[in-house]
């Protein structure tokens, strides 16, 4: 019986790996699956899934042959996850390579988490699962506390959204926010200047359309100092000036600071924002977490929901980097947005369902 118990995990982490095995020789032949590499659109999208493919069969080899080495399991799920968010799976320029790409990567991260679980030895099946208080154990005070804490979290949340809703909206110049306005966030519009998408989407209602309309012919021209001094500084001092104090938008030299082609955020920026977003996201990742850890759900259930705005979190900075790069990483940063709303949203709408509606066990509750 004990040979039997003994087997088993050295029979999961060999299975892992000879499906790794399999999941780089896939990834490796796709791109003769989609036709040949003529077929391929750019030779960077041939030479991408051929050395991923290559890489994930290598690993996976030196894996089944030095079966004690913990390193093959994280670096497989490194690759798993580029191929989920390289910029071919992402830019559907052919949709069954992308196809392909989202099955073979998200089928080998299951596969690398599962590798890794097994090659740690840490998370045995037979553990015991230690279940915490519930709201039914908790005192009236307690409750009153987590309710009026999600409140106002969720409260903050919202209000965030509309901040986010606000500054983005508009830069593609049309109503409404879209991904190409966080693509322009992030990556810039290329074709344009700062001042221009600044005009067409936040500022667009600051200033009369005739205005406007002399700004961006000035930038389409050039952005020369002569032009500036005969009709744009009139505008500036009579519609700008008197909110934008602070900036340097008075002569010709602060303004051509906005007048040069928007890239987007700098990389200064996005540091700033980052360590700010981290800080700021992950202490009310931590409290509305920590708070759900009293629903009466199943622990596989609250560990998932716990866990998913950690991720998501993750995910979304570190592709507003990745879309300073390529602006089709744009659709990756709403969808993470998209999933740490959700799982707040569960977290929030379950937790105070629960504190409200759920009876309390007075035998074990002080107040």
């Amino acid at each position: 019986m004990a040979n039997a118990q003994n087997d088993t995990p050295a029979k999961v982490k060999v299975t892992a790996r000879v499906t790794g095995l399999v999941l780089g020789i896939i990834m490796a032949a796709l791109p003769w699956y989609v036709g040949g590499p003529h077929a391929i659109v750019r030779p960077e999208s041939f030479w991408n899934s051929l050395i991923t493919g290559l890489l994930m069969t290598g690993i996976a080899i030196w894996a089944l042959v030095r079966r004690r080495a913990y390193w093959p399991g994280w670096a497989f799920l490194v690759l798993a996850v580029w191929t989920v968010v390289s910029p071919d799976t992402l830019s559907f320029q052919i949709a069954e390579m992308s196809v392909a790409h989202l099955i073979v990567g998200v089928a080998g991260i299951a596969v690398a988490i599962v590798w890794i679980r097994r090659a740690l030895g840490r998370l045995p099946k037979d553990r015991p699962v230690v279940k915490g208080r519930t709201f039914t154990e908790c005192s009236s005070t307690e409750r009153t506390l987590y309710g009026l804490v999600l409140v106002i979290l969720g409260c903050g949340y919202l209000m965030a959204l509309g901040y986010l809703y606000m500054t983005h909206e508009g830069l593609n110049g049309k109503p409404g926010i879209t991904v190409q306005d966080i693509a322009i966030s992030y990556y810039g519009n290329r074709s344009g200047t700062k001042l221009e998408a600044m005009l067409r989407g936040p500022m667009h209602d600051f200033a009369p359309q005739n205005d406007r309309d002399r700004i961006i012919a000035w930038l389409k021209s050039g952005a020369g100092e002569s032009g500036y001094d005969k009709t744009i500084h009139p505008i500036i001092e009579r519609d700008c000036a008197r909110c934008h104090a602070m900036s340097d938008l008075t002569t010709y030299a602060g303004i051509h600071q906005v007048a040069k082609v928007n890239t987007g955020m700098s990389l200064l920026t996005l540091v700033k924002l980052s360590h700010i977003h981290l800080f700021g996201i992950g202490l009310v990742a931590f409290v509305l977490g920590y708070v759900f850890t009293f629903t009466a759900l199943p622990v596989w259930f609250k560990n998932a929901v716990i866990a998913t705005p950690f991720v998501a979190m993750a995910m979304d900075i570190a592709t507003w980097y990745f879309t300073k790069w390529d602006p089709i990483y744009a659709y990756t940063v709403v969808v993470s947005g998209a999933i740490l709303g959700a799982a707040w949203g569960i977290q929030i709408i379950v937790s105070l369902y629960q504190i409200v509606f759920l009876r309390v066990d007075e035998s074990r509750s002080p107040n």
